[in-house]
């Protein structure tokens, strides 16, 4: 009975962690990856990342103005104004997965899409996937910040108006 009982604190502590955090892609040189992903209806799937150099590189797949890749350059004000974004929000506090049905998803919508923000802050990076159906405090936050990333990139420019608005 007692090594049942270890057995089921192993499992449940294993769960807990394995859901606890997603996995991060980006590299070293990475300062932000912005990733939108589909909804029930036409939302833009796109990714755009930014490199620490300034280095912009954008892909459009669906429901976006271009598709395929665009690439940019951004001054260092601007890099250093999203690595302050980034900290101002409290990213590294951040959920890393806020799904439907999760702790902290509170009253979930369906049909919504997908934020995923990696961001890389005092060399510490992080993955967070923010579910925009969910009725949280962080699917503002994270909204917010995907529309600054947005903005300082001028995704605009490949992307159709319609990312702004509110889940």
């Amino acid at each position: 009975m007692h090594c049942s009982k270890k057995l089921i604190l192993l499992l449940t502590t294993f769960l807990i962690v394995s859901c606890s955090s997603i996995p991060v892609s980006i590299d070293d040189d990475t300062l932000v990856k912005l990733e939108r992903t589909a909804c029930y209806g036409k939302c833009p799937i796109y990714t755009v990342v930014v490199k620490k150099n300034g280095e912009v590189k954008y892909e459009g797949r669906k429901y976006v103005s271009v598709k395929g890749i665009q690439t940019a350059t951004l001054s260092k004000e601007s890099i250093a104004s999203i690595e302050a974004k980034l900290m101002k929000t409290k990213f590294l506090k951040m959920r890393s997965n806020l799904d439907s049905g999760s702790w902290g998803c509170f009253i979930s919508r369906t049909d919504h899409s997908y934020i995923i923000i990696e961001g890389s802050v005092k060399n510490k990076r992080k993955a967070v996937s923010t579910y925009l159906g969910c009725d949280s405090e962080q699917v503002e936050t994270v909204f917010e910040l995907a529309n600054y990333i947005d903005k300082i990139t001028e995704t605009s420019e490949w992307v159709e108006s319609n990312t702004t608005h509110k889940p």
